[in-house]
């Protein structure tokens, strides 16, 4: 009994660790998005005077604009929630908020959590961690091709600012 109260304990902790992961990772997808928001934000200002100096500049705006909707897209998969549809269920569902409230009153919850054993809730924390694990991996994948995409982004940005301070002399 007491090596399930042990893994319990750790189980929890694990699951703290990986919740974190993924606050972590919306957090860097979000100072990505202010970083893009400046960036953006110059060249809407200046779009019809970037737009009015020669076909290069045009071309660079294109390139700026269509990485702007690449990171958006990586932004959005990076802070949207998701579950795993293929998971199987396992264990009776006391972790994950979700779960919790598919249930039809606070009895019915605290019941099913009263009659589940020690074991029954390492199952069912164990699978959590697994759900959030696979979340957090996605989440960075899809930070990592944003953080990818800014990098062109501002590639272009600097371009743009280049051009926008040599025609202004």
């Amino acid at each position: 009994m007491t090596d399930t109260y042990r893994k319990t304990d750790l189980a929890l902790k694990l699951y703290e660790s990986t919740q974190n992961l993924i606050r972590f990772a919306d957090t860097k997808i979000n100072v990505l998005s202010f970083v893009n928001g400046i960036a953006t934000s110059f060249v809407i200002t200046n779009f019809q005077q970037l737009f009015e100096i020669n076909l290069f500049s045009k071309f660079i705006m294109i390139c700026f604009f269509l990485s702007f909707i690449v990171f958006v897209y990586f932004l959005l998969n990076t802070i949207l929630p998701r579950g795993n549809k293929n998971s199987e269920i396992i264990g009776t569902q006391l972790v994950f908020f979700g779960h919790v409230a598919k249930r039809n009153n606070a009895k019915e919850y605290i019941n099913d959590f009263n009659n589940t054993n020690s074991e029954e809730f390492l199952d069912d924390l164990l699978q959590q961690i697994y759900e959030s694990a696979k979340i957090a991996t996605t989440k960075f994948g899809n930070y990592k091709k944003g953080l990818i995409t800014l990098q062109f982004q501002i590639f272009f940005f600097f371009i743009l600012l280049g051009i926008k301070s040599f025609v202004n002399q």
